[in-house]
């Protein structure tokens, strides 16, 4: 899909492409999510805000960068807020490779968190992370009737991106300068808890869409 195998993966792109078959019922939370997950390795305490959404980190070595001013639009700008958890959320699970820190299933629940735990988990096996900076540019939200769903879509630039050794942190493959973005597109629901879950998503390489 990309170059860099991590890079091209940040927002659970392996999954886009790849064959999910057979694979559903092996991911833990999901279709039970109320089970409580398995203690990560290494876990770090996670604090939460005043309006209660999950603290992300994303360590030193990694950025995403959203752009676009707020729209006045109070449940657009709401709906834009939970896409950058979404994106935040998988980079973390990336940087520390770990799938249990909280915000991964707070922003994201359906068929896109099968996905995500399915390229996270090739990540992982695969024994590399990500650093350098994300860019997201021409973001946009269209809240639908009933104003509990909602469309999105956006550019994702990845050319300032460096996929590393977890372990060892030796680089795996440089940043691709030249890279084009690529193109998403998807659907959010409003949970009872007043956030907007990505809960399906498309991606397209190298599209027009983001020239």
């Amino acid at each position: 899909m990309y170059g860099a195998v991590v890079a091209a993966s940040a927002l659970v792109l392996t999954a886009c492409g790849g064959d999910d078959s057979g694979k559903d019922d092996e991911i833990a939370g999901v279709e039970t999510p109320s089970d409580e997950p398995e203690a990560s390795e290494d876990p770090e305490p996670t604090e939460e805000p005043d309006d209660g959404r999950p603290e992300i980190d994303l360590g030193a070595d990694y950025e995403n960068v959203f752009e676009g001013e707020p729209t006045g639009d109070p449940l657009v700008d709401a709906a834009l807020r939970d896409n950058e958890g979404f994106e935040n959320a998988v980079a973390e699970a990336i940087v520390h490779h770990d799938v249990e820190r909280p915000a991964l299933r707070y922003f994201v629940a359906g068929d896109a968190l099968i996905k995500t735990l399915n390229a996270l988990s090739n990540i992982q096996e695969g024994g590399n992370t990500s650093t350098g900076v994300v860019r997201y540019f021409d973001r946009n939200v269209t809240i639908l009737e009933g104003e509990e769903s909602a469309t999105f879509s956006y550019c994702r630039d990845f050319s300032q991106v460096v996929t590393v050794d977890f372990e060892t942190r030796e680089v795996v493959s440089e940043e691709e300068p030249d890279a084009m973005p690529s193109f998403y597109s998807g659907r959010m629901e409003l949970n009872e808890a007043g956030v907007w879950q990505t809960v399906a998503f498309e991606q397209e390489s190298e599209s027009p869409e983001c020239v």
